[in-house]
């Protein structure tokens, strides 16, 4: 987890909202490593029938990182820090949050 602390710090709110809503669609399992290349490389991938990390996002790399740890421990452990991590950008209650 340490390490997924550090990769945290290098993501922004839009990169957080886009691996959370991935994680929460259960589509994990599915991820190739060529994709999680892909969104290393800022590059947009389709998961099923839905595209994700389609916009831009400057935190690839940390992004792409993020998706390997969710693979390496697993995706609830990862979307429970992630809402955490989210919760405190937002700098707002867990019942705002939840209405994302």
């Amino acid at each position: 987890m340490r390490e997924l602390h550090c990769i945290e710090r290098h993501l922004n709110l839009p990169s957080v909202d886009e691996l959370i809503r991935l994680l929460e669609s259960g589509r994990l399992e599915a991820l190739t490593p060529a994709q999680v290349r892909t969104v290393g490389e800022y590059g947009a991938i389709e998961l099923g029938d839905e595209l994700y990390f389609a916009r831009a996002f400057s935190t690839g790399k940390g992004v792409a990182a993020s998706l390997a740890l969710a693979q390496a421990l697993g995706a609830d452990k990862v979307l429970c820090d992630l809402v955490a991590l989210r919760q405190s950008m937002l700098g707002c209650g867990t019942q705002s949050v939840q209405a994302f």
